[in-house]
C-alpha cells in the first residue's frame, strides 16, 4: 500500500479486502492511505457492489469541485482519510484545521464545513453556532463517530446542516455532500436570478438601483468619489427592424459582454432598460470615466456581429457624483447621454 501511494499511481483507490475485524488494523490501514476498508464477512454480493462503485462513479459536478472546503478534525488520522476521498474524486480546493480559534479567526469565507463535534479545546456545535452566524448561506455538516440520536438532534439543531459519522464510507460521505451542495447552489442560482437581467447576465434594474444607493451612502459618508456611465445603443430600433429581433437580442448579448470585459471587478454594470446601461465607477473621477467609456467603445466597434451591414455603435454620458440624490444624479448622467446622441 504504501509502495502504491508513493509511485505514479498514487492517483488509485486501494480498497483493503480482509478477514481481520481488528480496530487497530483498521487504523493502521487507514494511515497508509486507503478509501475504503471491506470484511471478507459482509459477503460477496456486497463486496462486488463496494468494488463496482470505483468503477461506475458518476462523475463529480464541475460546480462541486470548484467550490472551496474547509475540515476541521483535530485527528490526523480522520483528516488524511477525509483528504484522500477528496482527491479520490477530484476535488482540489481543501483547506484542513485541527484548532478551531485557527479556522474562525481566518477571513477566508469557505461554501461548506466539515466540522468535527469531539474537539480538544471546545466542543463542534459551539464551532457551527458561530461559522453560521458568520456565514449563514455555507454549508455546514457535522461530523463524529457518536452517532446517537440525542448527540445528532443536539447536533441538527444548533444549525448544522447534516450529521455524517465516522468511520467514512466514500459513497457515502460523497453523497451526502451532494445533496447538501446541491441545495446550496440552487439557493445561489435563485439569489443569482433575483438580481441578473436574463437576456445579458448584467445586473438588472432594480439591483443598480440598490448598488448605486449604496456607492451614494458611502460617498457621503467617506467622502470617497464615484462616477456613473449612462450607454445606449445607437439606431437600436433599426436593428431591430431591419435584421429582426433574434437579432437585435443578438445584440444586447455582444455588447453587454464588451462591457463586463472592459470594467474592473469592483464596478457594476446592469441593463437600465431596453438598449441602455449603466455603470457605476467606484473610486473613478470624471476623467477616469471618460477613459472607460471610451474603452467600452472601442470594444463594442470591433465586436463581430456576423451580420453584412451591420455595424452597432454606443453613444456614453459619463458624470462624477458631487453630492446630489440618487435620482438627480442619474437625470444628470442621462441628460449627458442623450447629449452625445444629438451630438
Amino acid at each position: 500500500i504504501k509502495a502504491v501511494n508513493e509511485s505514479d499511481y498514487n492517483h488509485i483507490p486501494i480498497v483493503v479486502f480482509t478477514g481481520n475485524e481488528s480496530l487497530e488494523a483498521r487504523k493502521s490501514m487507514y494511515e497508509l492511505g486507503i478509501v475504503d476498508y471491506i470484511l471478507k464477512s459482509t459477503g460477496k454480493d456486497a463486496v462486488r457492489q463496494n468494488i463496482l462503485t470505483f468503477r461506475n462513479e458518476e462523475p463529480v459536478d464541475e460546480r462541486l469541485q470548484g467550490l472551496r472546503y474547509a475540515v476541521l478534525d483535530d485527528s490526523r488520522l480522520d483528516r488524511m482519510i477525509v483528504e484522500r476521498i477528496f482527491a479520490m474524486y477530484g476535488i482540489p480546493d481543501v483547506t484542513y484545521f485541527d484548532s478551531a480559534e485557527e479556522l474562525l479567526s481566518g477571513d477566508t469565507k469557505f461554501d461548506v464545513y466539515l466540522v468535527d463535534i469531539v474537539l480538544r479545546e471546545t466542543t463542534g456545535d459551539k464551532v457551527i453556532v458561530q461559522l453560521k452566524r458568520k456565514h449563514p448561506e455555507s454549508v455546514v455538516i457535522a461530523v463524529s463517530g457518536i452517532d446517537n440520536v440525542k448527540t445528532v438532534s443536539r447536533v441538527l439543531s444548533t444549525g448544522a446542516d447534516d450529521f455524517l459519522t465516522k468511520p467514512f464510507n466514500h459513497q457515502l460521505f460523497l453523497a451526502r455532500i451532494k445533496t447538501n451542495v446541491r441545495n446550496y447552489l440552487l439557493l445561489q442560482d435563485v439569489a443569482k436570478m433575483a438580481v441578473t437581467d436574463a437576456l445579458t447576465g448584467l445586473f438588472n434594474r432594480r439591483h443598480i438601483f440598490e448598488r448605486l444607493s449604496h456607492e451614494v451612502e458611502k460617498a457621503a459618508r467617506y467622502g470617497s468619489s464615484f462616477s456613473l456611465l449612462m450607454l445606449d445603443i445607437d439606431h437600436f430600433k433599426r436593428i431591430n427592424d431591419t435584421w429582426g429581433h433574434q437579432t437585435g437580442d443578438d445584440v444586447l448579448k455582444k455588447v453587454s459582454d464588451a462591457i463586463r470585459s472592459s470594467i474592473r471587478a469592483v464596478d457594476i454594470a446592469g441593463r437600465y432598460g431596453g438598449e441602455e446601461f449603466m455603470v457605476s465607477l467606484p473610486e473613478i473621477g470624471v476623467e477616469g470615466a471618460a477613459l472607460v467609456a471610451e474603452r467600452i467603445r472601442s470594444s463594442v466597434e470591433c465586436v463581430p456581429f456576423g451580420r453584412e451591414g451591420l455595424v452597432v455603435t454606443i453613444s456614453c454620458g459619463a458624470a462624477e457624483y458631487l453630492g446630489e440624490d440618487v435620482g438627480a444624479f442619474i437625470k444628470k448622467t442621462d441628460d449627458l447621454l442623450y447629449r452625445a446622441k444629438d451630438g
